[in-house]
């Protein structure tokens, strides 16, 4: 399991590819029909599928208990439905603050030909 320990600000934790089949367009356009209008380009709402499934990939087993305390997303560009996204995730900082184990965490995301796409920030209070 991740602990807190384990978290050194700078340290990536690698990289988690993600397709933008038909079928992932299909499960998104099943909950928000509308979004079907954004294609070719992926819906703006996706990219956080993109990124907790980075989250949830790269750092695991996670303790149960944690507090997802905020989320931000700075788009530059939207990738196209077919293309396979990375997004990295690394630690940017962590503080024991009032018994609480924070975490900060950044994202960031690029296509197949490494061009820059979106980036994201995570605040969390981990639970061990």
């Amino acid at each position: 399991m991740i602990t807190f320990d384990d978290f050194q600000p700078g340290h990536s934790f690698g990289a988690a590819p993600v397709t933008l089949d038909d079928a992932l367009f299909a499960k998104w356009t099943a909950l928000f029909p509308d979004d079907d209008a954004c294609a070719p380009d992926m819906p703006e709402g996706m990219t956080a599928v993109l990124v907790m499934n980075a989250y949830m990939e790269l750092i695991a087993p996670r303790p149960p208990g944690n507090v997802h305390a905020s989320q931000a997303f700075a788009l530059h560009r939207l990738p196209k439905l077919g293309q396979t996204v990375s997004t990295t995730v690394t630690c940017t900082g962590k503080e024991l603050r009032n018994g609480r184990r924070w975490l900060d965490l950044e994202t960031q995301s690029h296509d197949e030909d490494g061009n820059f796409l979106f980036s994201g920030t995570m605040r969390m209070i981990w639970a061990a």
